[in-house]
């Protein structure tokens, strides 16, 4: 089990304990400053009535608590995976409280005051009381931007790899058709002799072989660039 999915089994184990046993409000608030995770929650207005430490740390700022300025997230901007900019009003714990639905690993980039970003996975849930009605929701940010970094280092790499055997194919078929056409001036102009014949004969076929690989090679590189072109 993944760390993400330990802290939404958790989440979600919490949740449902709160609510079978009656816990109040100090009884759960304990159980989110145990997760390893940003968490806070909100009342059904949006209003945040609660964060913990991890929350603040990922934020890099500390919300007012039942303040209209600091409604549905603490952040200081929010910004989608692409990069553009969500309203608060229309981040994951504001639809958890609109739609009254779960919203479960999904990814947000949070930046800081000073500029800093972060990729987080929000785990937005509705609260409810016994009755059905709605209390509020809790939110549980889990920071993967180490992932993410990782990834996207891994994603240039294998890019730099592609653009490198492609350069490399070009670079190594360039010499073939000088070398092809020395062999073939050699054999018209002279009688060569058993020795050069034999000669000849190997350069010839190593180049026909060393053709082969770099056709090979090439096809390789258009394959990982998205360039190969089939016909029938």
């Amino acid at each position: 089990m993944t760390r993400d999915e330990s802290v939404r089994t958790l989440l979600d184990k919490e949740c449902r304990t709160a609510v079978s046993v009656g816990w109040g409000e100090l009884e759960f608030r304990r159980l989110l400053e145990k997760l390893p995770a940003g968490a806070y929650t909100c009342d059904p207005l949006g209003l945040i009535t609660y964060f913990n430490q991890h929350a603040v740390a990922l934020w890099g700022r500390a919300p007012k608590l039942n303040d209209h300025e600091d409604r549905f997230c603490g952040s200081f901007k929010l910004f989608s995976a692409d990069g553009s900019p969500i309203h608060h009003d229309q981040c994951w714990m504001a639809l958890a409280l609109h739609t009254k639905q779960e919203y479960n690993g999904h990814e947000i980039i949070v930046q800081r005051p000073n500029g800093q970003r972060l990729t987080v996975l929000a785990y937005a849930n509705p609260l409810r009381d016994e009755s059905g009605e709605l209390l509020g929701a809790v939110n549980v940010l889990v920071d993967i931007t180490d992932r993410k970094r990782a990834e996207d280092a891994l994603r240039q790499a294998d890019r730099s790899k592609d653009e490198f055997l492609a350069t490399l194919a070009h670079e190594l078929r360039n010499p073939l058709a000088p070398i092809r056409n020395a062999v073939q001036m050699v054999r018209l102009q002279s009688q060569p002799s058993p020795e050069s014949q034999w000669a000849i004969e190997v350069i010839d076929r190593q180049m026909q072989h060393m053709t082969r690989l770099i056709d090979d090679l090439m096809d390789v590189s258009r394959i990982t660039l998205n360039k190969l072109e089939l016909r029938r």
